[in-house]
């Protein structure tokens, strides 16, 4: 892949569309200072993303958009686009060539473009990642940021490092999962919250279930206890029901009777009652007599203190009436006068009142002929205006009416272009969610499938290490047994080494002479002697203390050996001493068996040492056979089992060979022990080696099961990621897809009302348009109106003003005289009524004092018929006296009879109170009765004949005190939350479903986790093996850019490699500098320069673009860099902004970079042929 072309149209200085195509290899853009040639390189950064105005040598975004000239207006929109070559496929899409657009608008607005697409900033930088460029590396080299490098921080140097290893995705990938498990942190410390609260919450409500659970227990004991009472209560209601009902009919029979006796003595009362009355009617006149008689008295003597009260008022009456008469007779004369004067008066007024009405009568056509005029003209007036007021009422309700239909209409256009913009979003968003549910749905699929090869590789790996470790226990097995017999060996080697120089040292004189002569001894006859295992113990028995015998190599030696051990005078014992010279005897003819020594292995050069001490012994199968055997001069004859037999006869058995007991087995044993120990060793050393391999097998296996576990974490991670992303995704699609529909309705809505609001426009336009000139038409006829009006006004006031005058005058003598009027007749009738009032009055007084002279005659006759009055009512007094008498005893039988009847009402009234109480009785046992059966039937699911045919209580009182008891308990708990189960339950359920969550959440942070140590620990390895490699070609660069010198990296925290910093350390030749600052311009250049190309050599991208790096070179450093850039265009392509003449000559292509005097940039192109330097287009 390579950067194709690229197009600049109003960017910075390149007001007009500028094409640039380039090629692999080495472009070289060259012009004069301030010609815009940096512009391109500036370009390209912002193209990829650059959001810094200061990385692009501005003060703020919008300086990118070429602001104008003397000659040249300033364009609104900046715009550049790169094309890069995508045929090997580098980029993930499927195009051969990709272009990117960025544009800025003056207005801040941008927008980025792939192929001609809109799309994110985001989708550019993820499809550039994994290529190497982008805003953020170091492909890009501007002016000024080469001595960046070198002056930049250690961290800052570090970036570098991750760049060329490509750990920058992984490092988001960490960043995204830290802030996920940030995120996670909150949500669990949330959800922990909650799940306290949830707690605090749940603890008392579990106190008020089980509050209510105690009281539904309580409260079911206590209602089956009191449907029990309430059944057994309605039965003895009952029975009481029964028993009222027997003695209340009872009741009503003596009632009936006692009502009988009564109705007896009540006629016989009657019967007796009238005998009184007929008795009594004599007695009743007479009575009725006097007591009338009595009221003539009384009103007699009534009249008589009347008659004497009222000849006392008469005389007061009198006196008054003469005052009386007085006060009128001085009223009437004052009267009399104002009577007089109103009169006079009344004549003035009278004439005055008919000037005035002459002249009312005079004014009053004239101003009611000009008031009808204005009148009518008012009218008029009113009329226009009112049809105008409704004309121009019509108008502004069109104008209205209009101005909302017009609104509504302005209103439904923008919402269908809304409408119809947010659907293409819509149908966008769909897109993209639609291609991203497409790519999340086929990467689950590949996670599914890697899943399931990661978790079989689990199983492989677990497998193995199982194999391992059971190979590995083996091996340790063997290890063990083999340590533990070459141990044994080893033990047993010493020991019996150890107990064969005890027993060498076991003469003393040996001893000495050993230590004396030192190496002149050439060894023990033990040492050179090897007999059969069979026969060892014969030779042993044989030799005796000869087998520590001392051997030497010739006479001289053993004759020192013989004279040392005579000087050892203090030594006791006896040594035998062997010169290697020594004869040995021939072996004997005719003798039977073998010969001894040629049974024996005898180190070279002393067989005849062991001949001459064994040569005349012959080895036989027994006993028989030795004393079968012919006799020979000098042969004794031996067993294995150690008789012997000699040639004179005599005959020794038994194997006792004394100390010297067991010595060729022990050296035997010890040969084989010496013999055996290398064996074991080495076999110990190869299972030790078998069990380090195992070690690192087993590691490897555990290594690789963890490996294997990470990636199923990680894959499982990353699935269900990519699972909820899926979710997500198709989630929003479904909201995209309803949000289409409804948007799709409201656009038909917004179009159907436009349709609707058109028609409605034109027609209320129209009605606007009449009504506003019938309203003009109608204001022409008012002015016209108004006009008249105004002078009939004006004439109207004159001849109103004269008329009212006229009508005051009128009216001022008109209330005169109607008051003059009013008054005269009022004098007049007061007058008269004065005269009335003095006639009555002497008219009553003359009648008083005639009624007084006539009351005086009526008092005696009074006191006269007062007195015969008195007498005829005395006589009428005793004459009643004695009828009274004699209807005594009549009266005392009636009072009998009524007392009968009393006691007869009594016995009615006691059994009717019997009746009563029965009724009350009745009433209170239908309360009791319905109480018990509303306490039975209260649940509302029990039913009354079933009730009733339950049992009976065995115990009432103790099932009553156990329901007080239960009451007791009841009111004891207090308020009871009836609804504390729901909401106990669905809290309950709540605070599981947090539990879930956080339970999830958790597991997901530790996925996380282990996803972000993975991470961690593919970028330390990545990072390590980068750096090696980038300080390797450092190393070289540097010693080709500088022959002799020496540079190298060092990482400033190695522990730490995560966080580590990156240090530069250079060398150049014959100098010892300390710090990169300290370097000359053009070695810090080349230095930076190195260090570029050491990180490019180390991870190649499509391009590199480098803005006067050589600036501060000379001829021979520019020739390195030269060098070096030829080395790296092999590769890459180079894309090179110079001032340097050899740069150019050494170009594939050349851009040139001009600026008129209208200040816009150009740009011409020229092709090299390299072999011939010559122009091949332009």
């Amino acid at each position: 892949m390579y950067l194709k072309s690229l197009t600049l149209k109003g960017f910075k200085s390149f007001a007009d569309r500028a094409h640039m195509s380039f090629e692999p290899g080495l472009t070289v853009i060259v012009g004069p200072n301030g010609s815009g040639k940096s512009n391109i390189s500036d370009s390209i950064l912002w193209v990829l993303g650059e959001q810094s105005a200061k990385q692009l040598r501005g003060q703020a975004m919008e300086d990118v958009i070429f602001s104008g000239s003397s000659a040249r207006k300033p364009v609104g929109v900046a715009e550049v686009t790169l094309v890069l070559d995508n045929s090997d496929h580098m980029l993930p899409v499927d195009f051969d060539e990709v272009a990117i657009t960025r544009r800025m608008y003056r207005s801040g607005e941008s927008e980025y473009l792939i192929n001609s697409s809109p799309c994110r900033l985001m989708d550019i930088q993820d499809i550039l990642h994994d290529s190497g460029l982008g805003k953020d590396t170091h492909s890009i080299i501007s002016q000024g940021k080469l001595d960046a490098i070198l002056q930049s921080r250690p961290e800052e140097r570090r970036a570098l490092i991750e760049e060329a290893a490509g750990i920058s995705k992984h490092k988001r990938r960490k960043e995204r999962a830290l802030k996920k498990i940030k995120s996670m942190d909150e949500h669990l410390t949330r959800a922990r919250d909650i799940n306290k609260e949830i707690a605090r919450q749940l603890r008392p409500l579990e106190r008020q279930v089980d509050r209510a659970r105690k009281y539904k227990e309580l409260s079911s004991r206590a209602n089956e206890l009191t449907q029990m009472l309430a059944v057994d209560e309605l039965r003895s209601l009952q029975s009481q029901w029964n028993d009222l009902e027997s003695r209340s009919k009872e009741g009503a029979a003596e009632l009936e009777l006692a009502q009988y006796r009564l109705g007896e003595k009540e006629r016989e009362l009657e019967k007796l009652q009238v005998m009184l009355e007929e008795k009594g009617l004599f007695v009743g006149d007479l009575g009725e007599q006097r007591r009338h008689m009595q009221d003539v008295v009384g009103r007699i003597n009534s009249d008589m203190r009347l008659l004497e009260e009222k000849g006392h008022n008469m005389v007061s009456r009198l006196s008054d009436m003469r005052g009386q008469i007085s006060s009128s007779e001085h009223q009437r004369r004052r009267v009399v006068e104002e009577l007089e004067d109103a009169r006079a008066q009344l004549e003035e007024v009278t004439g005055a009142h008919g000037q005035a009405q002459d002249d009312v009568d005079a004014a009053g056509p004239a101003a009611a002929q000009l008031h009808e005029r204005r009148v009518a003209l008012d009218n008029q007036v009113s009329q226009l205006t009112r049809e105008q007021r409704e004309v121009q009422r019509v108008a502004d309700n069109a104008a209205f009416e209009l101005a909302k239909v017009k609104d509504s209409l302005s209103n439904a256009e923008v919402e269908d272009n809304m409408y119809a913009s947010r659907l293409e979003q819509i149908d966008e968003q769909l897109e993209e969610v639609t291609a991203s549910l497409e790519s999340r749905r086929d990467r689950a699929e590949e996670l599914d499938g890697a899943l399931e090869a990661a978790r079989q590789a689990q199983v492989d790996a677990r497998e193995a290490t199982e194999v391992a470790r059971a190979a590995l226990k083996d091996l340790r097995n063997r290890e063990s047994e083999a340590r533990n017999k070459l141990s044994e060996v080893r033990s047993e080697l010493a020991s019996q080494k150890k107990l064969d120089a005890r027993m060498a040292d076991s003469s003393p004189l040996v001893s000495r002479l050993m230590g004396a002569l030192g190496d002149d001894v050439s060894g023990r006859l033990g040492d050179v002697l090897e007999a059969p295992r069979e026969l060892e113990g014969l030779v042993e028995q044989l030799l005796a203390g000869d087998i520590d015998a001392l051997l030497f190599d010739d006479a001289a030696t053993l004759e020192r050996a013989g004279r040392a051990a005579l000087d050892q005078k203090k030594a006791s014992g006896e040594a035998l001493l062997v010169a290697r010279g020594v004869s040995g005897s021939a072996a004997a003819e005719g003798a039977a068996g073998s010969r001894l020594v040629d049974r024996l292995s005898v180190r070279a050069g002393y067989g005849p040492v062991v001949e001459a001490l064994l040569g005349g012994y012959y080895v036989v199968d027994d006993l028989a056979a030795a004393l079968a055997a012919p006799i020979v001069e000098g042969v004794t004859y031996v067993t294995p089992d150690g008789a012997r037999v000699s040639c004179g006869g005599l005959v020794r058995v038994g194997l006792d060979a004394g100390e010297a007991s067991g010595a060729l087995e022990r050296k035997r044993r010890i040969r084989e022990l010496e013999g055996l120990e290398p064996d074991l060793a080495a076999v110990f050393e190869h299972v030790s080696d078998q069990v380090v391999e195992a070690n690192a097998a087993v590691e490897e296996a555990r290594a690789a099961e963890g490996d294997a576990a990470g990636e199923i974490a990680r894959l499982e991670g990353e699935r269900r990621s990519l699972l909820s992303e899926i979710g997500r995704l198709e989630q929003s699609a479904n909201n995209a897809e309803v949000e289409r529909v409804r948007i799709s309705k409201r656009r038909e809505q917004a179009a159907e009302a436009v349709r609707a609001a058109r028609p409605r426009v034109d027609e209320l336009t129209r009605l606007r348009d009449e009504a506003r000139a019938q309203a003009s038409d109608l204001g022409l006829q008012i002015a016209e109106a108004n006009d008249e009006l105004d002078r009939v006004r004006r004439d109207d006031s004159e001849a109103a003003g004269k008329l009212a005058d006229a009508k005051v005058r009128l009216a001022q003598t008109s209330e005169r005289l109607r008051s003059l009027k009013g008054r005269v007749p009022d004098l007049e009738h007061r007058l008269e009524g004065i005269d009335r009032r003095i006639r009555g009055t002497r008219q009553a007084s003359r009648s008083l004092e005639l009624l007084r002279l006539r009351v005086d005659p009526m008092h005696e006759r009074y006191s006269a018929l007062l007195e015969r009055a008195s007498d005829w009512a005395a006589r009428l007094r005793d004459q009643a006296t004695l009828e009274e008498a004699d209807s005594a005893s009549l009266k005392k039988t009636i009072e009998d009879a009524k007392a009968e009847v009393s006691r007869a009402k009594e016995r009615v009234d006691a059994a009717t109170a019997t009746q009563n109480e029965f009724k009350v009785a009745r009433g209170k046992l239908e309360v009791q009765v319905e109480a018990a059966i509303k306490a039975i039937t209260a649940d509302g699911t029990t039913v009354l004949e079933e009730a009733l045919m339950l049992p009976a209580p065995t115990d009432r009182d103790a099932a009553e005190r156990e329901l007080n008891q239960l009451v007791r308990q009841i009111n004891n708990l207090g308020p009871v939350n009836q609804v504390a189960m729901e909401e106990y339950e669905q809290l309950k359920r709540r605070a599981d479903y947090i539990e879930e969550q956080l339970a999830d959440l958790e597991s997901a942070r530790k996925a996380l986790t282990k996803i972000t140590v993975a991470i961690d620990r593919k970028m330390r390895k990545a990072f390590l093996v980068t750096f090696e490699k980038v300080d390797a070609n450092f190393r070289e660069i540097f010693a080709m850019l500088f022959p002799g010198g020496q540079a190298h990296l060092e990482m400033t925290d190695p522990e730490h490699p995560a966080e580590t910093g990156i240090e530069v350390v250079a060398q150049p030749r014959g100098k010892r500098i300390t710090k990169m600052m300290l370097m000359s311009g053009g070695e810090k250049s080349l230095t930076a320069l190195a260090l570029l190309f050491a990180v490019y050599r180390t991870r190649t991208v499509p391009f590199y673009v480098l803005d006067e790096v050589e600036a501060a070179l000379d001829d021979a450093n520019l020739s390195k860099l030269i060098g070096a850039l030829d080395v790296l265009r092999s590769d890459t392509q180079l894309l090179v902004i110079s001032h340097q003449r050899r740069t150019m000559e050494d170009a594939d292509v050349l851009y040139g970079v001009s600026m008129q005097a209208d200040g816009v940039s150009r740009v011409v192109s020229q092709k090299l042929d390299r072999e011939t330097g010559k122009v091949v287009n332009a």
